[in-house]
């Protein structure tokens, strides 16, 4: 009875210890932990931000390099559009290919400009054709650290200019302290080299250094314990930031993450003594009232471990009485519930036959898919040949099974598909669940075809297993097709541009010579002079329907945009674009929806210039009003504008769409070359939409057009 006294203390004793240890242990990991994910999640952060700072300053870059001014030579205009940056700290400098500055920013307007040689980091960006972000260096013209962002100047595929600006490390600490980088936590951003760019402490004398721990750093992200150059021992964290190649380096002291645990200690061991002291007197209490009663309820317990019926004991403590009760009804149980046991397992095998027989069908149904699908089905890993393909595999690219399940990407893929399709396939997993790609596949004879795949990462098999499914289809003769669409649009385009040419010479021609011959008859026969009139009146014509028939072409062949556009900006800027003309008139245009249309933000200024212009010039005598409305209709917006002009015939309602085609003879009164609602009908068709008079009007003109939601 003495050693189960004793068990029966260390087990009132251990569970409160062992559960406060567990709680100490918890709260002083979670402690560690949350400064841990602090130091963490501000790293993550301070790269994300450092890649938008410099992405900011490349986009600006590059915006500056498709200004006009470059391709117009004309320095001075791009130097004072650079110069607008300087008050923003910005020095913008730009030189040729022979490293000569053509414009600096820095300097005065005007002040000479030298040549330098050209850095291996410029005949970088000459060779890559990309923007390029430096590591530390050292100016020349006043010795002090920067480092430097370039941006090609581009034309015709061809590097013509360097755009470059200069961050100091003096503003990248400023950075770091505008985000409340401060102890117990540190930050550095060193440079691909492993110098520190900058530091939240200590900067001035930490600039250009060696970045502790860079020996060690192996991947992209990861941590790592030392000391700083305060001399302070921490966790740090480091992150390579993509766009640069930098590595920014988040910091804790390992103190504040050990304080917890210290403080925690000293009360664990007060906990425990109090715990032990009480567990002691409970079980002498206890053992007393147990030892009268450990007979009766030993015997009834030996009942239910032999599997007889327990007679209820009767003893001085209600409690083994109640137990013993429940003994004595549980012998009862387990007598019936062993009878139930036999009765389920028959049931269970029952139940197992059915559905065997049940998998065996799935299993033969899904073979007879992957046998009779047209598209080739495939199942492998991230790397490595194919585990298993379907027997279509031998119709698209004349391979057995067997030859599939030999080949790797290597032998089939094309070379210039090979890296792009090998990146979807590492990128495939829970994270990216599903991609696809178009690229060109070797079939056995030696000819490439071109193929659709779809690839599909399945969660439920295990990684040592093909868990990554591709179905190919052939995508040859869509391709073809294609590819003969885009020649035939660039033979249009070129048609167009050469009849507007070999047109425009002989009527300039024609013009001059009957301008002669009006000068040379003048006065003295009046109808020579007038057929020299009419002729010109007709080449000023003609000359008016070429222009007309090339801008029809640069817009009807335009590659479309897709982006979110708001009617509400459409409609503002085509607006703008027919000042004047709404003024004249004292129009009003009426807006009365505003949805989010998707599609090319200038052909769609476009579509609503032409229709507005349209109701303005077709006005009556009141001051015309132009009413937009929309609606949804599934998963277009339904668009009309209507006005209280003149109207239209509903006879003439498919005649207005083409070219030159107008209703009103009289230029005069109204003037135009019939080309306007021509356009609006090639913009719309080239959005996958649709226009048309709405004939049921009478009280103006209202038309009616689809433009995708999304």
């Amino acid at each position: 009875m003495a050693h189960y006294l004793a068990a029966f203390a260390a087990a009132l004793a251990i569970p409160p210890l062992i559960f406060a240890a567990y709680v100490t242990y918890r709260y002083a990991w979670s402690e560690w932990q949350r400064f841990e994910a602090v130091a963490y999640q501000r790293n993550e952060d301070l790269v994300a931000d450092l890649d938008r700072l410099l992405a900011a300053r490349i986009s600006l870059l590059q915006a500056l390099a498709t200004s006009p001014a470059i391709d117009n030579a004309d320095f001075r205009r791009f130097d004072l559009q650079a110069r607008q940056f300087v008050e923003q700290g910005i020095a913008i400098r730009m030189r040729d290919r022979t490293n000569q500055v053509v414009i600096d920013t820095a300097r005065p307007l005007g002040a000479p400009l030298g040549k330098e040689p050209i850095t291996a980091r410029q005949q970088e960006v000459l060779e890559a054709k990309q923007p390029f972000i430096t590591d530390l260096y050292t100016r020349q013209a006043e010795g002090q650290y920067a480092v430097g962002i370039s941006v090609p100047v581009i034309r015709d595929g061809e590097v013509l200019y360097f755009l470059t600006t200069a961050l100091s490390p003096a503003y990248l600490a400023r950075f770091l302290g505008e985000r409340g980088v401060e102890p117990p936590y540190y930050a550095s951003i060193a440079d691909r080299a492993g110098r520190v760019i900058t530091r939240s402490t200590r900067h001035e004398e930490s600039v250009g250094r060696a970045l502790p721990g860079y020996e060690r750093i192996r991947d992209a992200k990861g941590a790592w314990s030392g000391v700083n150059p305060e001399g302070v021992a921490v966790s740090a964290y480091y992150n390579r930031s993509e766009l640069s190649g930098w590595f920014v380096t988040t910091g804790v002291d390992r103190q504040a993450l050990e304080a917890p645990m210290r403080s925690l200690l000293w009360r664990l061991f007060a906990l425990a003594a109090a715990l032990l002291t009480l567990s002691v007197g409970t079980a002498t209490f206890l053992a007393h009232r147990f030892s009268q009663a450990s007979s009766a309820l030993a015997g009834a317990a030996d009942a239910v471990g032999t599997g007889q019926l327990a007679a209820t004991p009767q003893t001085p403590i209600s409690e083994i009485n109640r137990i013993g009760a429940a003994f004595s009804r549980a012998s009862v149980q387990l007598q019936e519930q062993a009878k139930a046991l036999e009765r389920a397992n028959q049931d269970l095998e029952l139940r197992v036959a059915r559905r065997t027989g049940e998998l065996a069908a799935s299993e033969e149904r899904h073979r007879l898919l992957a046998d009779n699908s047209t598209d080739v089905i495939l199942l492998r890993k991230a790397s490595g040949p194919v585990t298993f393909a379907s027997p279509s595999c031998l119709r698209l690219l004349g391979y057995s099974v067997a030859e599939m399940q030999t080949k790797l990407p290597d032998d089939l893929i094309h070379p210039d598909d090979l890296g792009r399709v090998l990146a979807i396939n590492r990128a495939i997993g829970p994270a990216n669940p599903s991609a696809s790609s178009i690229h060109r596949l070797r079939h056995k004879d030696g000819h490439w075809i071109w193929v659709q795949s779809t690839y599909s990462f399945m969660a439920q098999v295990g990684p040592d297993r093909p868990n990554i499914m591709a179905v190919v289809r052939d995508d040859t003769e869509r391709q073809l097709r294609e590819l003969k669409l885009r020649h035939s649009n660039e033979a249009l385009q070129q048609f167009s541009a050469i009849v507007s040419h070999d047109l425009q010479a002989p009527l300039r021609h024609i013009n001059m010579f009957s301008d002669l011959l009006q000068a040379r008859v003048g006065n003295q026969d009046a109808e020579t002079t007038g057929y020299a009139r009419r002729i010109m009146a007709s080449v000023e014509r003609m000359q008016r329907q070429i222009r007309s028939l090339l801008v029809y072409t640069q817009v009807a062949y335009a590659t479309v945009k897709s982006e979110e556009v708001p009617l509400e900006r459409v409609i503002a800027e085509a607006t703008a674009l027919l000042d004047t003309q709404v003024e004249e008139a004292g129009a009003r245009i009426d807006l009365i929806d505003r949805p989010v249309l998707w599609g090319d933000p200038d052909l769609l200024v476009t579509l609503f210039q032409n229709l507005i212009a349209n109701a303005l010039k077709y006005r009556r005598d009141d001051p015309p009003v132009v009413t937009i409305t929309a609606q949804a209709s599934g998963q277009q917006w339904e668009i009309s504008v209507e006005d209280k002009g003149l109207g239209i015939d509903p006879q003439y309602s498919e005649r207005i769409f083409e070219i030159f085609r107008r209703l009103h003879r009289d230029e005069s009164r109204y003037p135009g070359m019939g080309l306007g609602l021509a356009l609006c009908r090639r913009i719309v068709e080239s959005h996958d939409g649709q226009i048309w008079l709405d004939t049921g009007y009478s009280q103006g003109a209202r038309f009616r057009l689809t433009l995708p939601r999304r």
